[in-house]
Parts: C-alpha cells; structure tokens; sequence
C-alpha cells in the first residue's frame, strides 16, 4: 500500500538532490508549482501520467518512486489493465487505493471489467473517481432493483434529471426520499412534501423540512394550525418565518391560554413573548 507521505518525501529528496527549485520541476513537467508543493507535503499524488516521467527524470523506477510494487498500478501505466483483470482478481481496496490518481476512463476500465463485480456498499470512496455515465447507470440500476439504500452513495454524482426521475418513482411507491433530498430540485421536494403531508400528516416531513420552500412550508403550516393547532408544529418550526410562527402563537394564545404555545416557544420572537406575559400577568 503506497503512501502520498512517502512518495511526497521521495520527490522533494530527488528534487533536492539533483538542486532544482519547485518551480523548476513544476515547469520541467508542464504543472503548476504549486501541484509540486502538493505533492511534497503528501497532500496528492501525481496523475498517473507523470509518474512515469518523474521516474524517468530521476533515473528511478516508479516502484521505487511510490515506495512499493503496485501490479495492478503497472497494469495501468502500461496499458494493460483489461488483460491483467482477465488473469487477476482485485479487491475494492486495492481499487480504492489507486483511484484517486487515475484518469476517470482508466477508472471506468477498472471498475467495468472486475469479476465479481464490487458491491455498492463497498465503493463508497471509488464513486468520486469513476465518470458520470457509469454513477449514472448505477443509479438507474438501483432503481431498478429497488435497491434505493444504495444511492447513499451515489447521489451526490448523478445528474439531477436521473436523480429526480428516481425520485419520482420512490414517491409513487410510498418510499421517503429524505436521503435524496439535498440533491434534488426544490420544485421536486416541495412536490414531495405537499403530497406527504396531505396523506400522512406533519409529523412524515420530519427528515425533509430543511429542504422545503418557505412558501410551501408555510402553506402547509396554514393547513396545519387551522386543522390541528400548534401541537404538531415542533419539527417545522425552526424553519418557519418568525412573524408568521408569532401570528400562530397569539391566535392560539386566545384561543386556547398560553400553554397552547409550548411546543413552539423556543422558535416565538422573545420580545412578543415577554410582552404578552408583561401584559397578562403583570399589568
């Protein structure tokens, strides 16, 4: 397992030793300086194309360069990749390991030619590396699985068109798209919420609500105060408009006494609230 720590030392000790400057080396590979620095403080790696030209320039293999043989890594700088995951099995991590230095064809060439294929579960940390196009049909393949716990992974990849088509497809079938949400187009979540509401009440937009329109929001809360009153109101809230949840709060007020507003009076405006007890138990 190579390390960037490691290879970062190696570079900054071969630079030095041959007396060129940062700038110098970072020219000498057509990169910027500040990719060197980089690379020195073990903070990335060099793409997988420059590794052989560093090893080259410093008269070293890149084995040597990155601290280990990595055949899989070979595999790759020689262009042999599909032939040699025809002959050989690897494991996510040794996937993991090289990805975040691969070009994202060579990435899909890795991960489209594995046998076994990788479980979702375990590719979590290779998604950022792999292009689009494959997250994309990995997505629609979850979907069409039904196996929605494993966009967890993949959402934040896809492009929104197939997020939202996803998305629409786990709301006629009942499923909470909660996960989703952050990815999602307002319209879509706003969507989502009405029709949750209206078939299971408030308390079903616990896990969406941060994400919810205020206009939507507050429609719902309309609906909800004339039907229910304040008691349900907890978990929407910390995202309401304060003169509105005042609003609320003095209607309920006179309707039902103080004790009506408990569940919102940490979100109510303190002046209104200090007020209205100055004036109803101190005057």
């Amino acid at each position: 397992m190579f390390s960037m720590e490691y290879t970062g030392r190696k570079i900054s000790e071969l630079r030095k030793s041959r007396n060129m400057t940062q700038m110098e080396l970072a020219d000498h590979m057509n990169i910027s300086f500040q990719a060197v620095s980089n690379w020195e403080r073990g903070n990335s790696m060099p793409d997988i194309s420059k590794l052989p030209e560093l090893a080259e320039l410093f008269g070293i293999t890149i084995d040597e360069l990155i601290g280990g043989k990595l055949e899989l890594l070979d595999s790759v700088v020689s262009e042999k990749t599909v032939e040699y995951l025809q002959s050989n099995s690897i494991t996510s991590d040794e996937f993991k390991e090289i990805a975040p230095i691969l070009k994202p064809d060579q990435a899909d060439t890795i991960f489209e030619n594995v046998t076994p294929s990788f479980d979702l579960s375990e590719i979590a940390d290779i998604v950022p590396f792999i292009s689009r196009n494959i997250v994309n049909q990995l997505a629609i393949q979850c979907s069409e699985n039904g196996s929605y716990k494993d966009l967890d992974h993949l959402a934040p990849f896809v492009d929104k068109k197939i997020l939202t088509s996803i998305a629409k497809k786990m709301i006629s079938e009942g499923k909470s798209i909660a996960d989703l949400a952050l990815f999602l187009g307002r319209e879509h979540i706003d969507e989502y919420a009405m029709e949750n509401y209206q078939l299971k009440g408030l308390s079903s937009l616990d896990d969406i609500a941060p994400f919810i329109s205020k206009e939507i929001l507050h429609q719902i809360a309309e609906k909800e105060f004339a039907n229910n009153g304040l008691k349900n109101f907890e978990s929407i809230a910390p995202f309401m408009n304060t003169t509105l949840l005042n609003d609320f709060a003095q209607k309920a007020i006179q309707k039902d006494g103080i004790k009506a507003i408990s569940p919102i009076a940490p979100f109510l405006d303190k002046t209104m609230l200090s007020t209205f007890v100055k004036e109803k138990y101190l005057l």
